[in-house]
């Protein structure tokens, strides 16, 4: 088949990831396709003008919303607004909310400037203010876990010290994608469901008659049934928390799991929370349904955390995260970034308690899949993608430069002439269309927009490629091979960053993905490894450099983590451990064991069933590491929270890391591993056959 690039056209896509997934897979408008996840911040209205009228109105809206509505609510999110009307904010503390807006109106954000402002980039950081300290001492923290199936009948998340096995777990969300329910003509969003501990314990009191896997077998056939996901084609959106070994309850396990019958472990009086996320957003591994999941986990969890008052004081809460995608600005503008932060701040505020959220670096330094380019005018520069075959979702590359506007391209892949090397104009989109009038690729020049309380995000470009191979008949299919992509820039100098987004499937996922990855002549060339605090960048444009997670950049508070992974027997980095890059972030926070070494690979901790174990390596299980041990030192009731600063407590907090029974600050490879690396493993099973 012949293909021909068009001309530039407008395009009003927000998102070039979900835009593309919509020319894919064609999922069409009905039920809550018809609707996309918008995140809005509440302005005040009426005379006088509140925020209380304003969300008086907006529960009426979502209380009488119909089929021919602009926008509905899920039940989540409408209990927050409950809250927020039986409290209402004052002053200048504006709420924000998720609402799921029709995607047939296209002037949502005009339509509604009296009653709310649309920020997708989620809301300003507030400042960092001091609390009083509490005079009464610390209470134990809650531990909580936002990851995908998790193990919630497992005991090492109960206690026993009754005789009588209670869980720990306080309440568990079950995520499921969006879905409309409809009562009568008025229509809501429904997502999952919420267990609660009573209910729990009440399946736990059965003792060896419970059939843990069965019971999880009938609540995910009861919120997913055999339903086919709409977005993957062919993938049964079942949860894996049938299977016998789960990232969630591993991580879980590892972050705040147990001996129910170990009464000095200190862990066993921390309570925990767990948000289980849709199994269609932890396949997409690319992040373009995942982030609007994950933040509202978190807001969920702290909603949660604040209920948990002991004697009148709440208690710390510290979140893990062991999730991330590759490709992103790294700026600290994405909404996962801009909303956590400003949600754990306001939370100690409120709560006069240290939080913490802990993520994973990413396991991505070998797999090629970013780039680096200093371009001097009329110098193009080229990186060959190799999209590879039998690849059943999409694949995507963004480019973004110093001097966006300035940015030229030129794609040229198999049977196709090439796309000249030009600027395309913000706001425009490029596609590659096959003799029978199909979009196999687009280039997507993705404009500059406003943020919340100033500032704005940064022009680039995202390049987006249909799969390679399809279940079904019609369906755009993309040539496989070599895609060379070469860049340049017309009148300044710029630096160019490459990076192909991660879509590979997670653990215990079908392998449907092939993941493209870049290459170069440059990288077959032998170069003796050294041991710098910065990993060189190769001859050519393919770098390990900047290759961990999205998610995380130099501009995150103090309060927020990111772990890196290491080897236990030498104290390196495990190899495929992110490397920082200096034009983005520079290092983890910290490290700790991804791996025993080279040949013993791994972590033990718990499978999905009680009882039951695996091992697991990368940075996913270093990162709960991180959570224990901060849950640790909480539970001790150290002079840590907001009544000190920010950068205080941080300095508390590495000072103790640094006194764990095995740490060590590295000399090198810092880039990779951070400024201490700590493991004291305390409460977590050792390997059997760690013998080196």
């Amino acid at each position: 088949m012949n293909f021909t690039w068009n001309t530039p056209k407008m395009s009003d896509a927000a998102d070039a990831y979900l835009d593309w997934f919509d020319h894919v897979y064609q999922p069409g408008t009905d039920g809550a396709y018809g609707y996309e996840i918008t995140f809005v911040k509440i302005k005040p209205t009426g005379s006088p003008a509140s925020f209380a009228n304003t969300l008086s109105w907006l529960a009426d809206k979502a209380d009488n919303a119909t089929a021919s509505s602009d926008f509905l609510m899920d039940n989540v999110e409408r209990e927050r607004l409950s809250a927020l009307l039986t409290s209402p904010p004052s002053g200048d503390d504006a709420p924000d909310l998720f609402l799921h807006r029709n995607r047939s109106d296209k002037d949502f954000a005009a339509k509604y400037e009296m009653e709310f402002d649309v920020i997708a980039n989620g809301a300003a950081r507030p400042t960092n203010p001091l609390s009083p300290k509490p005079t009464t001492p610390m209470p134990a923290p809650i531990v909580a876990i936002v990851d995908d199936a998790i193990g919630y009948l497992n005991a090492r998340f109960c206690s026993d010290a009754t005789g009588t096995r209670k869980t720990r777990l306080n309440r568990i969300w079950l995520q499921t994608e969006d879905e409309l329910v409809a009562e009568g003509s008025l229509l809501a969003m429904q997502n999952g469901q919420q267990i609660d501990a009573d209910a729990i314990d009440a399946l736990l009191s059965k003792g060896s008659a419970l059939d843990e896997s069965a019971q999880y077998g009938a609540i995910n056939d009861a919120l997913f049934g055999s339903r086919i996901s709409s977005i993957w084609h062919g993938i049964t959106a079942g949860a894996g928390s049938e299977l016998a070994s789960t990232h969630g309850s591993h991580v879980a396990d590892i972050a705040a799991g147990a001996d129910p019958a170990n009464a000095t472990d200190p862990l066993l009086s921390c309570p925990m929370l767990a948000v289980q996320l849709p199994p269609q957003a932890v396949e997409d591994t690319s992040g373009s349904k995942l982030q609007p999941y994950v933040v509202r986990a978190i807001r969920w969890i702290i909603e949660q955390a604040d209920a948990l008052i002991v004697d009148g004081v709440h208690r710390p809460l510290i979140v893990n995260l062991s999730l991330g995608v590759l490709a992103g600005s790294k700026d600290g503008t994405s909404l996962i970034e801009r909303q956590i932060a400003a949600e754990v701040i306001r939370r100690e505020a409120r709560a006069g308690m240290p939080m913490r959220v802990v993520f994973a670096f990413g396991n991505d330094n070998l797999t090629r899949q970013t780039g680096y380019m200093e371009l001097k005018p009329d110098a193009p520069q080229d990186v060959t993608l190799r999209v590879q075959p039998e690849d059943y979702t999409p694949s995507f590359v963004e480019l973004r430069g110093d001097e966006p506007q300035d940015l030229r391209l030129e794609i040229d892949c198999l049977g196709a002439a090439p796309l000249a090397l030009a600027s395309i104009p913000a706001g425009k989109s490029v596609s590659l269309v096959g003799s029978n009038g199909q979009g196999v690729a687009r280039v997507y020049s993705m404009a500059s927009t406003p943020l919340d309380g100033g500032s704005e995000t940064k022009a680039f470009y995202v390049v987006a490629i249909a799969p390679t191979a399809s279940f079904e008949g019609g369906k755009p299919i993309a040539p496989c091979g070599s895609w060379k992509i070469t860049l340049g820039t017309q009148t300044k100098a710029q630096n160019v960053r490459i990076e192909v987004q991660r879509d590979d499937r997670p653990l215990g996922f079908q392998a449907l993905a092939r993941q493209a990855y870049l290459d170069d002549a440059a990288l077959w060339d032998w170069t003796e490894p050294k041991k710098e605090p910065y990993t060189p960048r190769a001859n050519g444009p393919v770098t390990s450099r900047g290759t961990h997670s999205a998610w995380l950049s130099e501009t995150m508070p103090e309060q927020i983590y990111s772990a890196g992974a290491m080897l236990e027997d030498t104290g390196f980095a495990a190899p495929y451990s992110a490397t920082g890059a200096p034009y983005v972030r520079k290092e983890p926070s910290l490290s700790a064991v991804g791996d025993s070494s080279w040949t013993l690979r791994g972590v033990m901790a718990s499978g999905t069933l009680s009882g039951t174990t695996a091992v697991l390596s990368g940075t996913s299980v270093a990162a709960p590491q991180i959570t224990r041990e901060l849950a640790i030192l909480f539970s001790s009731n150290p002079d840590i929270g907001p009544w000190n600063t920010a950068a205080q407590n941080a300095n508390h907090e590495m000072d103790w890391l640094k006194n764990l029974p095995w740490s060590f600050e590295p000399a090198v490879q810092t880039d990779q591993l951070g400024p201490v690396t700590i493991s004291s493993k305390v409460g977590i099973r050792p390997r059997m056959d760690q013998a080196h």
